[in-house]
């Protein structure tokens, strides 16, 4: 636990009455703040009196307490000791604060005292004998008055602690100027500041080789893990407490010399359990050994040494045990013993070992515990759960927790389960059956019977030991029959189990949906399916497509139902239906599988091929739409702008014409056509057919302003420059020089010339597009032109 010292929470108390809660005697930490167990003050002007502290402060030296009215006060402070008895005392300070000062031009003489402890209240006349001067507390700053005084006196507190005194009396009192006004002070009652700590507590719960210590213990290892638990009396006010290391010591017990000790260099909090591992070699089988721990905290203190732990090695593994059972003799030979549910005893030992506490045992593995008794043998039940070949698991476990190889017991459980006969094993659904249950072990009087998960029922057996019980069966699919015996002597059978299947599947059949695997109709297309009875009494089927949304239809009076059903989408679906009657009995899952095709046409043009850039606005293009599949009546096409239609020719394909309007810009030059079949009603997939449009922007020319420079222009000299439109039918042009947007006509040649005037010298751009009468539109053209200085 880390030390610490207190600062501004002190600091709190001396400047605000009751701003801290202290104590008088030690709390469960290593620092107290401590109140005097008594504070007086005394009064040269009253000499024979003795005086309370008022509002946490005395007077200390000369004061008035009216014009002329002259007063002399030393203060005197006596602390418990008690509760620090047999502790260490690590750090001691007294402290105070002034709480008013005559006049702070006058240096501080406030000087701490160790008197004797007084009998009776201490009075001027009658004031306990000083006996050394502990400290000035002179401090100096430009604080006045000072908040907070101090003095160590660590070496004081600690004599009184150890000379065993209960108390300890302190004197505050002015030194050389004691009876100047101009030096009298009122200060808080005094304090101590104490950071103490108690020796850790004597380890306990020693373990050797996992083994809590104990009278006559034995371990099985040479190099065995020695264990304590370390504590610590101080705790904090969080509940934390010291840090701790131990020391392990260990030795021969007939050899206490030959000791051997570890101290732990790395510690761990208060209650935690440390392992050391004897090494390899130091110990030897029979030798008998012991050892001991102490802690020591992180203020070095150190605890007493436990009490030793003496073991003994003992390395020698118990020999395999030896099993017997009369109920269940050992070995397979049929027919067996007993039977599953009868209890059998097993007796386990060990021949040869003298040492032997115990077995472990089960029918999977060993894992569960017996003790041995005084002759290192144990007996204990086993009831077999199931007939034929069983085993049994056993390990014999010594003093030293050591265990043996393990023995395998081997025997045979005799087969008790009833026998069910089935008089009507090819009845079918709803039909009932007459069971016979004969006993498969004698005496038997009942039988507990149940179909299925259904309510267990009891029968009484007759003379022969036989019993019969109808079943009627209403479950389609797998059935299961299961039947336990018991004898006159309450001895329980094995279990029989009948199995029986009912076939209850509906059939599923569609004239439109070939389940077959072979090509089924166009998603879109509508069909049917048709379920026919697996079972009689039916009245209603619920079928569902995907695994979606169940569907309930009614059968007709032949048993049969008709479903029709519309696939959106194309690929491999399935069926599912399952039968029921009018009492509620549901038949087997009947599965069919089928597969939908998807169609999409094809789209070819020579004027605006795929994925290449042809034409532009105004440019008329042909598309040709070829037909996926026969029996197409047309087509569903858009670039765009809107979905339209197109009749399909004999052949089933389709020729459309179109005009591009505009350049699209935010896709550059990208056209996405997308075009659908029809065949009647059903749409097909889509086709996505993707082309680039040409810009067709106006080219420029200038020769007052080339491209390649060298012009006769300059900064506010005019220039010409020709437009020339490629879009046919181009009545005008668009231009931007700047910021500026501004039109010109075109002429009959399909070109225009404007007259631009440049301000800036360097680059220069001039954006153009042309457009038609009815509004189609080319891509924008830039002209770039520099502009040189004429300097």
């Amino acid at each position: 636990m880390a030390r610490r010292y207190l600062t501004t929470g002190l600091a709190a108390l001396l400047t605000t009455t009751g701003a801290l809660a202290v104590t008088t005697a030690p709390a469960s930490a290593l620092l107290n703040f401590v109140q005097p167990v008594t504070t007086a003050w005394t009064d040269n002007a009253q000499p024979t009196r003795s005086f309370a502290a008022e509002d946490s402060a005395v007077p200390v030296g000369t004061w008035q307490q009216a014009p002329g009215d002259k007063h002399t006060s030393r203060a005197y402070f006596t602390f418990d000791l008690s509760g620090y008895q047999g502790q260490r005392i690590v750090n001691a300070r007294a402290v105070t604060g002034e709480r008013s000062v005559t006049n702070c031009d006058k240096p501080r003489e406030l000087q701490l005292w160790l008197t004797e402890n007084p009998a009776t209240a201490p009075t001027w006349k009658d004031a306990p004998k000083a006996v050394q001067k502990l400290a000035d507390l002179n401090i100096t700053g430009p604080a006045c008055p000072a908040s907070y005084l101090s003095a160590a006196i660590t070496e004081v507190v600690s004599k009184a602690v150890a000379a065993k005194q209960d108390k300890l009396t302190l004197m505050l009192r002015i030194g050389e100027h004691e009876d100047g006004l101009q030096w009298g002070r009122r200060v808080n009652t005094l304090g101590l500041s104490l950071e103490h700590n108690t020796a850790p507590d004597v380890p306990t719960r020693l373990a050797a080789g996992g083994i809590a210590c104990r009278d006559d213990l034995f371990i099985g290892t040479t190099r065995p893990e020695l264990q304590a638990v370390l504590t610590d009396p101080d705790v904090n006010e969080t509940g934390g407490g010291d840090q701790l290391r131990p020391t392990f010591a260990w030795w021969p017990t007939d050899r206490p010399a030959d000791r051997t000790e570890f101290a732990f260099t790395s510690p761990l909090p208060s209650g935690s359990r440390f392992q050391y591992r004897v090494p390899d070699g130091a110990l030897t089988d029979g030798g008998t050994y012991a050892f001991s721990v102490r802690a020591t905290d992180q203020y070095g203190d150190t605890s007493a040494w436990s009490p030793e732990c003496r073991f003994t090695v003992d390395t020698k593994v118990p020999p395999a045990p030896t099993v017997a059972s009369t109920d269940y003799p050992s070995g397979w030979d049929s027919p067996g013993h007993g039977g599953p549910g009868i209890p059998g005893k097993f007796t386990f030992s060990a021949p040869g070992a003298d040492d032997v506490v115990g077995f472990s045992y089960g029918p999977y593995g060993p894992v569960t515990y017996v003790a041995a008794d005084a002759t290192g043998t144990a007996t204990v039940s086993v009831t077999p759960t199931r007939a034929g070949p069983n085993r049994l698991y056993v390990r014999a476990i010594d003093r030293t927790g050591n265990s043996s190889s393990e023995t395998v017991y081997e025997y045979r459980v005799r087969n008790t389960a009833p026998k069910i006969t089935d008089a009507n094993p090819t009845g079918g659904f709803g039909e009932p059956r007459e069971l016979t249950f004969t006993p498969g072990m004698e005496n038997v009087v009942s039988y507990t019977w149940r179909l299925n998960d259904g309510t267990p029922a009891t029968v009484p057996a007759a003379a022969d030991g036989t019993a019969k019980v109808t079943v009627t069966p209403r479950r389609g699919g797998p059935n299961t029959v299961t039947v336990t015996s018991r004898t006159s002597d309450d001895v329980p059978s094995g279990t029989g189990e009948y199995y029986f299947y009912l076939a209850s599947t509906p059939t599923i059949s569609s004239p439109d949906f070939p389940l077959d695997g072979g090509d089924g109709p166009l998603a879109g297309t509508p069909g049917t399916f048709t379920f026919a009875p697996g079972m009689p009494g039916v009245t209603e089927y619920v079928w569902s497509v995907n695994g979606g949304e169940q569907h309930t239809v009614a059968a007709g009076q032949d048993g049969k139902a008709t479903v029709t059903y519309t696939p959106t989408e194309a690929g491999f679906q399935w069926i599912e239906v399952f039968s029921r009657t009018a009492d509620g009995d549901e038949s087997e899952t009947a599965s069919g599988y089928f597969v939908i095709f998807s169609h999409a046409p094809e789209v070819s043009s020579t004027d605006y091929p795929s994925y290449s850039e042809s034409g532009g606005p105004g440019v008329t293009g042909s598309f040709t739409f070829h037909p996926a599949r026969d029996g197409v009546t047309g087509y569903v096409y858009d670039f765009g702008d809107g979905p339209k239609t197109a009749a399909a020719a004999a052949d089933g394909t389709a020729t459309i014409s179109w005009t591009p309007q505009s350049y699209p810009v935010d896709t550059r030059g990208l056209v996405r056509l997308k075009v659908r079949e029809k065949i009647g009603d059903v749409v097909s997939d889509e086709t996505e057919y993707l082309f680039y449009l040409g810009q067709l922007a106006p080219t420029v020319t200038s020769e007052d302003y080339p491209s390649s420079g060298g012009g006769a222009g300059g900064p506010g000299i005019a220039g010409s420059f020709t437009l020339t439109a490629h879009v046919p039918g181009s009545t005008e042009f668009v231009y931007r020089f700047g910021t500026e947007e501004k039109t010109v006509p075109a002429g009959p040649d399909g070109t225009a010339t404007i007259t631009l005037t440049p301000t800036e010298v360097g680059d220069n751009y001039l954006y153009v597009s042309s457009r038609t009468a009815s509004g189609i539109t080319s891509g924008l053209g830039a002209y770039w032109f520099p502009v040189a200085n004429p300097g």
